[in-house]
């Protein structure tokens, strides 16, 4: 989820080559549609930190952990290295990559993710 089409897209292909099936949306709104046509819970959302309408990327990982009842593992990007990133990923138990994300330490957080 992140609001910059080419990110999605570029994200999309990169998780379908490594196997995953993937459910994209660009805003809050987007999640919120998609939501009730899920026919299993997600084993793992990526979310930009800095969504559309002023939302964030926490907001959209308890949404959809809300919706499937289950504690979904996330993962939150952002070119924000401040320390209040870090509180907000680690309260939310998510885990937070920094833009530019490099292919390696993203495939490394998917993998270790999507395992549990």
């Amino acid at each position: 989820m992140d609001d910059d089409r080419a990110i999605v897209e570029g994200l999309s292909l990169l998780l379908d080559g490594w196997g995953y099936e993937v459910l994209a949306a660009l805003s809050f709104d987007a999640l919120e549609h998609a939501l009730p046509g899920l026919h299993r819970p997600p084993g793992l959302i990526i979310a930009d930190h800095f969504l559309p309408a002023g939302r964030t990327g926490a907001e959209a990982v308890e949404r959809l952990r809300e919706f499937t009842g289950i504690q979904v593992p996330a993962i939150i990007l952002t070119g924000d290295t401040t320390p209040e990133r870090q509180d907000e990923a680690r309260q939310h138990r998510c885990t937070l990559l920094h833009k530019p994300v490099q292919v390696a330490p993203l495939r490394d957080a998917v993998e270790r993710l999507a395992r549990h």
